[in-house]
């Protein structure tokens, strides 16, 4: 048993990752208080939607509304967005964002399902996305490789593909690199194992987890790729999320129970569950019909919960 005293970066993608799956259109003004609560709770980065084909995913067809609504900015706050190709990496740095996490699939089905194009094909745009920083110099861009830890399609990824695929986007020049259990096939053990040999192999990269809770071992996953050496996580509040284009991929790990976690372990996230919690009832409220997968939502808050200010 370990009691830990560091801290851990929480960053939010509700308002992306949360409702994309959601059929109803979410009302644009819905998406910006949800979006202004979240800023409130002591988070200090939120994925605000994604620049994608508003065909493929009528849900963020607002984005340029919702970006300019943020336009000034929030004190202490880094607002990104999901792009999954060049164009959306030009939308979202025209419309005022500097920070975007471009988004490929480790597995060749997935990625093919989920942008018509085959990894190295999806590599390939990176490469031209990267020239953007020439006209953006103050860009940052994360590089999402999803499906690292299992596919709907061809099931298991092995190890040595991901850390291919991280070889190949750090040979492009990208030091930020999230590995997201996609559709939540991820176990504790794989997690750390996968999540220390990427950390082992490139030590110059700072990782990121994207951990969903399909199958009920989101917060498990979360703790293991913590043992490796993970800082810095995603999440979603209230637990919502899932990939349009993987069968069965449903929900992410809520942001009020992962950080209630490690709140309670002592490691410092900055954020308060309570703000979190009554950020979920308000968007329960605006979706009466969508199952809350959070268990802080259901069963509430201890009556002394810790959160170090």
């Amino acid at each position: 048993m370990f009691i830990p005293r560091d801290s851990v970066e929480i960053v939010e993608v509700g308002p992306r990752d949360g409702l994309q799956n959601i059929e109803q259109f979410v009302h644009t003004k819905h998406k910006i208080e949800l979006i202004r609560r979240l800023a409130e709770s002591g988070l200090v980065e939120i994925q605000i939607g994604a620049f994608v084909n508003p065909v493929a995913v009528p849900q963020f067809k607002d984005m340029r509304d919702i970006v300019a609504e943020f336009a000034g900015g929030v004190p202490g706050i880094t607002f990104t967005a999901l792009v999954p190709n060049l164009k959306g990496a030009v939308e979202a740095f025209s419309a005022g964002l500097r920070k975007i996490a471009f988004v490929f699939s480790v597995s060749r089905y997935h990625n093919l399902s989920n942008v018509r194009k085959t990894p190295e094909e999806s590599l390939e745009e990176l490469k031209d996305i990267s020239r953007l920083r020439e006209e953006y110099p103050d860009a940052v861009i994360v590089v999402d490789l999803a499906t690292t830890f299992g596919c709907p399609f061809q099931l298991t990824v092995s190890p040595e593909s991901v850390l291919h695929y991280v070889a190949m986007v750090h040979d492009l020049g990208f030091d930020r690199i999230t590995l997201c259990d996609t559709v939540g096939f991820g176990n504790p053990r794989q997690v750390h194992d996968v999540a220390a040999a990427c950390i082992a192999s490139f030590p110059d990269v700072t990782f990121r987890c994207h951990i969903h809770n399909t199958r009920g071992l989101g917060l498990a996953n979360t703790l293991a790729a913590y043992g490796a050496g993970i800082r810095s996580f995603d999440s979603s509040v209230g637990g919502l999320g899932g990939c349009p284009f993987a069968p069965g991929a449903t929900g992410n790990v809520a942001t009020e129970d992962k950080v209630f976690m490690f709140n309670e372990m002592g490691v410092f996230t900055g954020v308060d569950p309570r703000s979190l919690v009554e950020t979920s009832r308000y968007l329960s409220s605006i979706l009466p019909h969508v199952r809350f997968e959070s268990a802080l939502f259901r069963a509430g808050l201890p009556a002394a919960v810790s959160f170090p200010e």
